[in-house]
């Protein structure tokens, strides 16, 4: 489920990108200011959550590598 969230942030993060310049052409400055620090929020997001995966998934790796095997 969490990789499911991951690809929907990624795909959002994507979207904002590619609709960016034209938020810039069109919008005012308030407004592409607020676009800005959604796509910088949401790309930050994305680092973020990607690395915590990252480390749970080692985390219950190395968790089930220790258990002792009757």
């Amino acid at each position: 489920m969490k990789l499911v969230m991951l690809a929907v942030l990624g795909v959002l993060t994507v979207v904002m990108a590619v609709f960016a310049p034209y938020v810039y052409r069109t919008e005012p400055t308030g407004q592409a200011i607020a676009w800005t620090v959604m796509l910088i929020g949401s790309v930050v997001a994305l680092i973020m959550l990607s690395r915590v995966e990252v480390l749970l998934r080692r985390r219950a790796r190395t968790a089930n590598d220790e258990t002792p095997h009757a």
